[in-house]
C-alpha cells in the first residue's frame, strides 16, 4: 500500500506529542498523550500511552499501513531497555511498519533548524546538540545531573539549595530563598530541608521542581537569586562557545529550548548578550517547529521511496 501518511512522537516524562505528516494534500495533524519516558513512568503507563498513539494513527486515513515510517524520539534510547520496551509494545499494539527510535535532541534538532547550527535545551537537564555544514552531529554537555548539566533546572535548584544552607551558616548573606524554600518543602529548618534532599525518595526532578523559587527572588532583587541567574546563564554559554569553537563554526541557527530559557527572560538575554559578542554571526532563534513534527519529517527522510535513508 502506497504510504499516505509519516508520523513523529515526542515522548517525554509527562507527555507525548504526535505529528502527523501527510504524503500529499491533506493537512497536517497533532495530537498529545500520556507519559512515554520508562525513566520516569511506569511500564504499564508506558504501554497505555503506546497504545493510546497507535489506535489514534489507526484513525487516520489509510489506518495504521497508511503510515509509511515512525520515529520514536525519546530521553534514554540508548538504554536497550527502553528501546525494546517501546518496540515490543508498539508492534504488540499492531503497528508492524518502519519504525527507528532515536534521542530526543535528535528530533529536536530536526524540528527547531534548518541547516547548520544547534538547538540548546536547558530544561530539567541541559545539553547542546547540533550539525556541521557537512551534517556531522555534535554535542557538548548532556553527561547527566551527577557530573554535568549545567545551567538547568537541576542546577538552579541545587544552586538555591547550597544558598539556603551556606547563609544558614554565614557563608553567603541571607536571602529570600530561605522562607521560599521552605515554604516550598513544607519545612521550617536547615536540618529538615537535609533530611528532604538526601531522603531515598527524593530525585533530581524534585530539585528541579525548585527552581522556579527563582523567579520570585528576582522579581525581590534579590542579589543571591541575581547571582544564580548569572551563573546559569554563563555556564549555558559555555556549551554553545565550546561546540561552535570545536568545530570551527561561526554563523547557523541557534534554537533556544526548554522551560529555563523559555520562562527565565534575565537568563535567556545574558545568554543571547554573551553570544552576540563571541559569535556575532551567530542566528539565536526560537525553535522552527516542534520535536514531534521533526520526528515526522525525519521518517519522511528515511523511510520515503524516493529518498532512502
Amino acid at each position: 500500500m502506497k504510504a499516505m501518511y509519516y508520523c513523529g512522537w515526542d515522548g517525554g516524562g509527562s507527555s507525548t506529542k504526535v505529528f502527523l505528516l501527510p504524503e500529499e494534500g491533506a493537512a497536517c495533524q497533532t495530537q498529545g498523550f500520556g507519559p512515554l519516558n520508562p525513566n520516569g513512568s511506569t511500564p504499564g503507563a508506558v504501554r497505555q500511552t503506546v497504545a493510546d498513539c497507535v489506535q489514534w494513527m489507526a484513525n487516520q486515513a489509510g489506518g495504521l499501513k497508511g503510515c509509511g515510517g515512525l520515529v520514536i524520539g525519546i530521553a534514554g534510547v540508548s538504554n536497550l531497555y527502553v528501546a525494546q520496551l517501546l518496540e515490543n509494545a508498539v508492534r504488540e499494539c499492531g503497528y508492524h511498519g518502519n519504525l527507528r527510535l532515536l534521542g530526543d535532541q535528535e528530533i529536536a534538532l530536526a524540528g527547531a533548524i534548518d541547516g547548520p547550527g544547534a538547538i540548546l535545551i536547558a530544561g530539567t537537564g541541559s545539553i547542546c546538540f547540533g550539525r556541521d555544514k557537512a551534517g556531522h552531529t555534535f554535542r557538548a554537555g548532556g553527561f547527566g545531573y551527577l557530573i554535568d548539566d549545567a545551567g538547568s533546572g537541576y542546577a538552579i535548584g541545587r544552586d538555591i539549595l547550597a544558598a539556603v544552607a551556606r547563609a544558614s551558616d554565614g557563608r553567603n548573606a541571607s536571602t529570600c530563598l530561605t522562607p521560599l524554600v521552605f515554604d516550598a518543602l513544607g519545612i521550617s529548618d536547615i536540618p529538615s530541608m537535609i533530611t528532604w534532599l538526601y531522603s531515598a525518595e527524593t530525585c533530581k526532578k524534585d530539585v528541579a521542581a525548585l527552581s522556579p523559587l527563582l523567579l520570585e527572588a528576582l522579581r525581590r532583587d534579590d542579589p543571591t537569586a541575581l547571582r544564580i541567574a548569572r551563573k546559569a546563564a554563563d555556564d549555558l554559554s559555555e556549551l554553545v562557545l565550546a561546540a561552535w569553537r570545536k568545530n570551527s563554526m561561526q554563523g547557523g541557527e541557534l534554537a533556544l529550548c526548554g522551560s529555563i530559557l523559555t520562562h527565565y527572560p534575565i537568563i535567556r538575554e545574558r545568554l543571547s548578550e554573551t553570544l552576540r559578542k563571541e559569535l556575532p554571526e551567530l542566528s539565536v532563534i526560537p525553535p522552527r517547529r516542534s520535536a514531534a513534527q521533526g520526528a515526522a519529517e525525519l521518517a519522511k527522510a528515511f523511510f520515503h521511496s524516493d529518498n532512502p535513508r
